[in-house]
């Protein structure tokens, strides 16, 4: 299946679901984290194998941190065997001090996004649309706060708007 060029706005609540959120208490490391979002990926039977997303997201790791700053990483990858693209959320309230973002802030925020071979643009779109909804700090701190992942897809509801 071939993605449209015309795709115009990308909506992240679309990507999520309420299952793929997870919110971690107490200092995690980034393999645990990253470790956990894949299982969460992966046990729906969409997007491979579990040892491949975990190999794939890794060795993305290993080639530059996805630690964007702000509190903020977005490991991601390109599935060459998929056609679909998801998204999961890590919150991690105390942070993740090893996870040598580019600013050396611990992250606090994980969006994975697994993105299938012909989702490249839609694979840019994700990414930016992160960026733009959750660098200044109001969203990030909303997630924050929230107490249970329905709550995390209402406020980006509301924020997508």
């Amino acid at each position: 299946m071939q993605e449209e060029t015309t795709t115009k706005h990308i909506i992240l609540g679309d990507l999520l679901s309420a299952d793929r959120i997870v919110i971690f208490n107490g200092r995690r490391t980034k393999a645990e984290v990253l470790n956990a979002l894949i299982d969460r990926i992966a046990r729906e039977g969409e997007y491979g194998d579990r040892d491949d997303l975990e190999w794939a997201i890794f060795h993305r790791e290993s080639l530059l941190s996805t630690g964007i700053g702000n509190g903020i990483a977005t490991p991601h990858i390109i599935l060459q065997n998929g056609d679909k693209t998801c998204m999961a959320l890590g919150i991690c309230r105390d942070g993740i001090s090893d996870y040598d973002s580019l600013d050396s802030k611990p992250v606090r925020l994980v969006f994975m996004i697994i993105a299938g071979k012909d989702q490249k643009l839609t694979h840019l779109k994700v990414l930016a649309a992160i960026g733009s909804l959750f660098f200044d700090g109001r969203l990030k701190a909303a997630f924050l706060a929230a107490n249970d992942p329905q709550t995390c897809l209402e406020i980006l509801a509301r924020a997508e708007k």
